[in-house]
C-alpha cells in the first residue's frame, strides 16, 4: 500500500481470488525450486484467475524471493515500478511461504484490474 501512495490510484482492494491465485502460482515456483514439478513456474496468471472466476482482463505478477522478508519484498516492488502507479491494477492476492531447501521467502503480489 505504501508503494502505491505516492500515485494518484486509490489503494489496492484485497481479493480473495487473487490471492489463492497468488498462492498457487507461488507454490508452482515452490515446486519447481524443490525439483518436485513436471512444469516451468507459473508466469501468467491471467489462465489461473479466469479459471477461479475473476472478471477483469488483465494481471500482472511481482515476485521475490531472499532469506530475508524485507529484502524478498523489495525485489518484489522493485519489478512493479512500472505497474504500481497503474490505475487500472485495482485488485491485490499476495502470497508468502519459506522454501525450505533454499531458505529463501518466496513472495508473490498479484495485482490484477480491468
Amino acid at each position: 500500500m505504501t508503494a502505491r501512495g505516492g500515485t494518484s490510484c486509490p489503494p489496492f482492494t484485497y481479493n480473495p481470488i487473487a490471492e489463492k491465485a497468488a498462492a498457487i502460482v507461488n507454490k508452482s515456483t515452490d515446486d519447481y525450486i524443490d525439483h518436485i514439478s513436471t512444469y516451468q513456474p507459473i508466469t501468467d496468471p491471467m489462465p489461473g484467475l479466469k479459471d477461479l472466476g475473476y472478471g477483469g482482463n488483465k494481471a500482472v505478477l511481482l515476485q521475490g524471493a531472499l532469506t530475508n522478508e524485507a529484502d524478498a519484498i523489495k525485489g518484489a516492488l522493485l519489478q512493479g515500478h512500472a505497474v504500481i502507479p497503474d490505475c487500472s491494477y485495482t485488485d491485490l492476492g499476495i502470497d508468502v511461504r519459506l522454501n525450505e531447501a533454499t531458505n529463501n521467502i518466496l513472495i508473490v503480489y498479484l495485482l490484477a484490474g480491468a
